[in-house]
């Protein structure tokens, strides 16, 4: 029974005390009980005045505020608008003066709202920013001066006798090109003349009439089988008339009577020559044969291929 009274004392002058403790401070100490109040609170006031959060670097503030008012953000991209309420946790991209620029965390989002409208100076005086870290400044180390090295006599460079230039060698003479001489045209057998035929004599019975011989037409000369300057002038004669345009008779080099040839059921007699041209790998030297067929070159072919020539 005595237990139970102790402890009911005690449980009353702990109650009488809890609720007579503030009048009691007063009377005796003279600080009034709300002023406590006002004390625990000035810590967090006076950080909240010290600190400029526009002075802090990114890495002194924290990674997301928030909200004790609506904000609204916009899409830069496609300006669209969003409305975030108050009481959302929202990330904190930088301050602005007095304003931080928060962003929902995804898309290219952005608001502005006042820094008192966030719980930003709170979480600084709860947990004061760390200070900034020095930044280091390299010191390039100055190199040390080299010693000076002593000069070492040294013997001159024997002279080199100067290298004589190499004197070109005569360049080679060009070897002229033998200029071919053209074979003298052979000299073809005069035609014989073919003498007229006399007159017969008048009838004695009319002796004044006289009567006219007409001339004997001259046959056109026909080269003999094996005669060879025959064949030559008939082909000398034909490239005289320009019976041929591939070549002209001063660039004919060699004639030549060739044997008789059967083309086609005919027999021609056949000469050839050698004339030389220009052509686009130089001058070279070309063959032609000609047909040759009652006294005159009938055609001009290719020796190889027998083509006529133009």
């Amino acid at each position: 029974m005595k237990l139970f009274l102790i402890f009911l004392g005690l449980a009353t002058a702990g109650l009488l005390g809890y609720k007579m403790e503030p009048a009691l401070r007063h009377k005796v100490t003279g600080i009034a009980a709300t002023n406590l109040t006002a004390r625990a609170a000035r810590p967090i006031e006076a950080a909240r005045s010290a600190l400029d959060p526009a002075t802090l670097t990114p890495e002194q503030l924290p990674a997301k505020v928030t909200l004790k008012a609506d904000v609204q953000v916009t899409d830069a991209a496609s300006e669209v608008t969003l409305m975030i309420p108050a009481g959302n946790r929202v990330k904190l991209d930088r301050i602005e003066g007095t304003n931080a620029v928060v962003s929902p965390g995804t898309g290219s989002y952005s608001g502005m709202l006042p820094v008192a409208k966030t719980d930003l100076m709170e979480q600084l005086a709860a947990a004061p920013p760390p200070a900034p870290s020095p930044t280091s400044t390299a010191v390039t180390p100055v190199p040390a001066p080299a010693p000076e090295s002593t000069p070492v006599a040294t013997q001159p460079a024997p002279a080199m006798a100067p290298t004589p230039e190499p004197v070109p060698a005569p360049a080679p003479e060009p070897i002229p090109a033998p200029t071919a001489t053209p074979a003298p045209e052979p000299t073809a057998p005069a035609a014989p003349v073919l003498a007229p035929t006399p007159a017969p004599a008048a009838p004695p019975t009319t002796p004044a009439a006289t009567t006219e011989v007409a001339p004997v037409p001259t046959a056109a000369p026909v080269a003999a089988a094996g005669d060879p300057n025959a064949v030559v002038k008939i082909m000398q004669d034909s490239v005289r008339a320009r019976q041929i345009n591939e070549f002209a008779l001063t660039q004919v080099l060699t004639w030549k009577a060739e044997a008789d040839e059967t083309v086609n059921g005919e027999v021609f007699q056949a000469g050839s020559l050698t004339y030389k041209a220009e052509t686009i790998f130089g001058v070279k030297t070309i063959q032609a044969k000609a047909l040759i067929k009652d006294g005159k070159v009938q055609r001009w072919i290719w020796p190889k291929s027998g083509l006529e020539i133009k």
